[in-house]
């Protein structure tokens, strides 16, 4: 089987999109809300298996840095706690050799 050819605007496209249809215009609409135009609309109608696959992997990845984002104060917390309770620990000072 030929590998199919991925068209990166295609993927960028469907990146951008939330897949909701709008009554009102017959399209999906863009993460903002924004509806597809006809051409855009055609566009996406249009993309290959290989493309929503390569949009899957991507949004996989997007989402599993968003996790990351989301945990990475708790996970520098958990981190830096060691450090800080040694530095609120008083230690006895070392006499001085004078």
């Amino acid at each position: 089987m030929p590998e199919t050819e991925i068209r990166p605007a295609v993927v960028a496209l469907l990146c951008d999109s939330d897949f909701k249809f709008r009554r009102d215009t017959n399209t999906w609409s863009h993460i903002d809300g924004r509806p597809f135009t006809k051409e855009e609309q055609a566009t996406a109608l249009n993309a290959t298996r290989a493309e929503f696959e390569d949009f899957a992997a991507q949004h996989t990845r997007y989402m599993e840095y968003l996790r990351t984002k989301e945990q990475a104060p708790e996970a520098l917390q958990q981190f830096l706690a060691p450090f800080m309770d040694q530095l609120s620990t008083k230690t006895p000072a070392m006499p001085s050799s004078s």
